[in-house]
Parts: structure tokens; sequence; C-alpha cells
């Protein structure tokens, strides 16, 4: 699962030429393989070893829980 925050990829002029083709040609099919391909996967990469899962927490839970319902 991605991390949902702003990322910023980098495209070199062979992946930006293909994208170019894609948008000429309106190709669909090409546009999801590039959108894995060239966006996702780089997405992936450069958030790996910093994915988290939303059950991950710092401590122990249920001391948390017991801190924060304290009267």
């Amino acid at each position: 699962m991605l991390e949902i925050k702003k990322t910023a990829i980098a495209f070199d002029e062979k992946e930006l030429m293909r994208l170019e083709g894609i948008i000429i040609d309106e190709d669909e099919a090409e546009a999801l393989k590039f959108l894995t391909h060239a966006v996702y996967n780089k997405i992936t990469r450069g958030q790996q070893n910093r994915l988290k899962s939303h059950l991950d927490t710092r401590g122990d839970p249920v001391e948390g829980f017991k801190r924060r319902n304290a009267p």
C-alpha cells in the first residue's frame, strides 16, 4: 500500500517521448501500461522501506489507550 502524500517523480527523455506518443495516439491500453511502469512503480520504489501499515503503532497500544482515557 502506498503512503498517501505528495510525491515527485522524474521522467527520462525516453519516458517523456513515450508519454507524448500515448497522448497523441490517445492509446488507452498503452497509457495504463505507462502509468503502471513509469509512475506507480517509481513511486513504490521511492517509498520502499518507508511503507507503514495503519496498524503500526509506537509502544504499547494498551498503555496508550489507558493514558488517553484516564480520568
